[in-house]
């Protein structure tokens, strides 16, 4: 009992220790200790496994409960496992101090306790970023085993907010408004995509916006003339900008923009995300940039100081300049141009997809912090985050479900004279044809084709924003 061994063996069987908990103590022959030790941590562990399964992964992952207990949790393993190199070293360690053994028991207890250390720090990071961006309050308590409450589709906004530096007047332009119609049963999905310059836009009856811009005439501004802040993409900024029209009502202008957007298609908006453009150029510096593929030089800034052109070519792309690949629409007269806002559609579906190609593990692991941090600042929803939970697999369904596409630009739609009945027909339409065959009802470059009919084409290809995340063949990298 107590056997002293050689200093390198007494660092040896510590670090045996690490992987099996009591091994130097049944060495030193304390045999009830040294199984103890073993017992209690692998009944830690199964008590941690049993605890996750029984609660649901990402419940775990998402929950602040959860999310404050594994950080905390975190940090006692760490101690304890810690104490228990520093034991099973004193245990082994000659009578003879020697200052090169104890220096490499004390970088083992380091070694041991730094990595729960820095997952205690990413989670609390996590915590704070998902509380930050899911910060809207739970109206009612959520039924996880029903969260959609009987629907069978769940229609999410998809915004690209513009608060763009150099801007006045205006709070954020939504200049890309897309939404995402999901079969919470399947998977399947359909993108709808909104032309910004959309003329006249709708609101519920009953509303703010409803009231101040009725039919037929819809979002009008008198005397604000074509091209100005009463398009598609005003409409937040428009309330936004008038607090007390809304009686100063915190969500007026997303309120404001999924009732304008749920008209035009005839649906039922439930929840939006608004990626602010500014803050993608972050979170792209944080991958350390995206490849893409440009079709030719982009222009943008054109008489500007600030203005520049991206080369023509296969490239990693920096934050600012995938932002401005994405948004440009200036031309110089050249061969460099910067396309019409159809054409940006499409790149910034580019762009977004190329993040989601080339968002691996490894890259979110080690830079968990800079990513955490440009998301804060990023993103803002009205999805609470206690659905969360049921969010993640249902994204899950879509990564292994069929994504189609209805883009309202012309030529079959005219933004300017917008037929909203045909529009909600065709939305119908592309829901209902979704459920029988893999659908890409057109492309955001292009428009949607048409039959005889004049309905949109269905036909067995995958589009830009599949679920596979891969980029079309135009901006493939």
């Amino acid at each position: 009992m107590g056997t002293k061994r050689g200093a390198g063996a007494a660092i040896g069987w510590a670090a045996l220790s690490i992987v099996i908990p009591g091994a130097a103590h049944l060495r030193a022959g304390y045999r009830v200790l040294g199984l103890a030790l073993l017992g209690l941590f692998l009944a830690a562990g199964v008590a941690v496994a049993a605890v996750t399964i029984s609660a649901g992964g990402w419940a775990v992952a998402t929950q602040a409960t959860w999310a404050k207990a594994i950080g905390g949790g975190a940090i006692g393993v760490g101690v304890a496992w810690g104490l228990l190199v520093v034991a099973s070293y004193t245990v082994l360690r000659p009578r003879r101090r020697l200052i090169w053994s104890d220096g490499l028991a004390l970088l083992l207890v380091v070694a041991v306790v730094s990595p729960f250390v820095v997952a205690s720090q990413t989670v609390s990071q996590m915590d704070a970023a998902l509380t930050d961006v899911f910060d809207a309050p739970e109206p009612t308590p959520i039924n996880h085993e029903d969260p959609w409450a009987g629907r069978t589709r769940v229609n999410i906004l998809l915004l690209g907010g513009d608060g763009a530096r150099g801007r006045t007047g205006t709070s954020i332009r939504t200049d890309s408004l897309n939404v995402a119609s999901i079969d919470v049963r399947t998977g399947e999905t359909v993108l709808f995509a909104l032309p910004r310059e959309m003329e006249n836009a709708p609101f519920p009856k009953g509303s703010v916006m409803g009231g101040l811009f009725p039919p037929p005439k819809g979002f009008y501004v008198q005397g604000a003339g074509r091209g100005s802040e009463d398009l598609l993409n005003g409409v937040w900024a428009y309330a936004d900008t008038h607090p007390a029209l809304f009686h100063n009502a915190p969500t007026r202008a997303p309120e404001a923009v999924k009732g304008a957007v749920g008209q035009i298609l005839g649906l039922k908006i439930d929840y939006y995300v608004l990626v602010n453009m500014w803050g993608v150029a972050r979170l792209i510096d944080a991958l350390g940039g995206v490849r893409i593929h440009v079709e030719q030089d982009i222009c943008y800034g054109v008489g500007r100081s600030d203005g520049g052109v991206i080369k023509a070519g296969t490239r990693r792309l920096n934050g600012n300049d995938a932002l401005w690949y994405g948004r440009a629409r200036d031309h110089d007269g050249s061969s460099c141009a910067g396309g019409d806002n159809h054409a940006r559609m499409r790149r910034q579906h580019c762009v977004i997809s190329a993040m989601l190609d080339q968002l691996d593990p490894a890259t979110v692991l080690l830079k968990f912090k800079q990513l955490a941090g440009a998301a804060r600042q990023t993103f803002r929803t009205d999805i609470p985050r206690g659905l969360l939970q049921d969010l993640v697999p249902l994204a899950d369904k879509v990564k292994g479900g069929r994504v189609g596409t209805l883009s309202i630009v012309p030529p079959r739609y005219n933004p300017a004279y917008p037929d909203f009945p045909r529009i909600r027909a065709d939305v119908r339409k592309a829901i209902a044809r979704s459920h029988r065959a893999p659908v890409a009802m057109g492309t955001p470059s292009a428009g949607p084709s048409s039959t005889p009919s004049g309905t949109p084409s269905a036909r067995p290809t995958r589009t830009a924003m599949a679920s596979s995340g891969k980029l079309s063949d135009s901006c493939a990298a």
